[in-house]
């Protein structure tokens, strides 16, 4: 279920993990792009396909790529598990049979990371450097 009032602070919290993990205090220029970006392709292309790009080892390895892996990454794996997020592939894995075995929680997740990327998007700007 989505809780709008929790929200702001859940993604402050992601933002807060994120850059615990990457020994960084502030959001760099380019992570900042990697969240906005996030936010564009759960809007146009949704949750299953950011998964999926997140897991992709293919031809598509490159600077933006690189920018954008290690944000998206941590924001959705924090989505779909808050406590232990998974890994790239195991990301992709639990998307996939939620979206083929729950559809309901499948889409009820894609709405609660559209709404949490415009917090995700306010609390990068509020970090970055």
């Amino acid at each position: 279920m989505v809780k709008p009032e929790q929200m702001s602070l859940s993604a402050h919290q992601h933002i807060q993990k994120y850059l615990k993990t990457s020994l960084n205090t502030t959001i760099s220029k380019e992570e900042l792009n990697a969240i906005l970006r996030l936010s564009q392709h759960l809007r146009v292309f949704g949750l299953l396909s950011a998964a999926a790009y997140v897991n992709q080892t293919n031809a598509q390895e490159g600077i933006v790529r690189s920018r954008i892996l290690p944000v998206w990454k941590s924001l959705l794996g924090q989505l779909i598990n808050p406590e232990a997020p998974p890994s790239e592939e195991e990301l992709r894995e639990m998307v996939v049979k939620m979206a083929n075995d729950e559809p309901e929680k499948y889409m009820a997740t894609w709405r609660k990371a559209m709404i949490l990327s415009n917090h995700w998007n306010f609390w990068a700007r509020a970090y970055s450097g």
